[in-house]
């Protein structure tokens, strides 16, 4: 049962809400428990995290010393581990939006709303999303969040070249992008710092059945 690996600060989070909001906040924190067992070795209910810089949990009494982030929408969950550098994913499932060129001129760099606002229709919706996820996987990637704005890191917004295009204080050569669809109607990025390399092991979970 999901609730059994969760240690009680974490079902306590997990709390809060809808039963539909807690059951998905506790099967996405299962799961990642699974994931980081599965590098690390041992009882996933037995791994400690603690909060690292910036607030991003960390495995705490790990050799490997493993990187690894979470995000979910709706019922898809996506989970990125890694024992190299940081690491980032984001997931999101593609609505539309009735203000959507607004809102990209207000969270977004204005060379990012200025591409989006050329398109139309699912084009113009697709690089709305590419640029919401690739901005959120990399703040997650390096711990900072949303707390730093979306409009610090520039992305491209094309399905092309998935990219990070600038940066406030970064280089972004330093840093790897690639664009997913993990199931139909949702779309997610992962951004970690160093060379590009093969996704091993993508799968989305299914939230509902579990």
């Amino acid at each position: 049962m999901a609730t059994a690996l969760l240690a009680p600060e974490e079902l306590e989070a997990a709390g809060r809400g809808t039963p539909e909001g807690r059951r998905r906040r506790v099967v996405r924190r299962a799961a990642l428990r699974i994931a980081l067992a599965r590098r690390a070795g041992g009882d996933p209910a037995a791994l400690r995290m603690v909060p690292g810089p910036h607030g991003k949990p960390v495995l705490a009494d790990s050799a490997d010393e493993l990187q690894f982030s979470s995000s979910s929408s709706d019922d898809c969950c996506l989970i990125a581990v890694t024992s190299t550098n940081p690491i980032g994913v984001d997931v999101e499932r593609v609505v539309s939006r009735t203000y959507l060129e607004r809102i990209a001129e207000t969270r977004f760099a204005p060379a990012e709303a200025a591409a989006i606002g050329q398109l139309r229709g699912e084009a113009q919706l697709r690089a709305f999303y590419n640029c919401w996820t690739r901005k959120e996987a990399y703040l997650k990637a390096t711990g900072a969040g949303l707390t730093q704005g979306l409009d610090r890191v520039i992305v491209s917004v094309d399905d092309e070249r998935p990219a990070i295009v600038s940066l406030d204080g970064d280089d972004p050569v330093a840093w790897s992008v690639v664009s997913l669809d993990p199931e139909p109607g949702f779309t997610a990025a992962v951004v970690w710092r160093g060379p590009p390399t093969p996704i091993r092991d993508a799968a989305p979970l299914d939230l509902k059945n579990n």
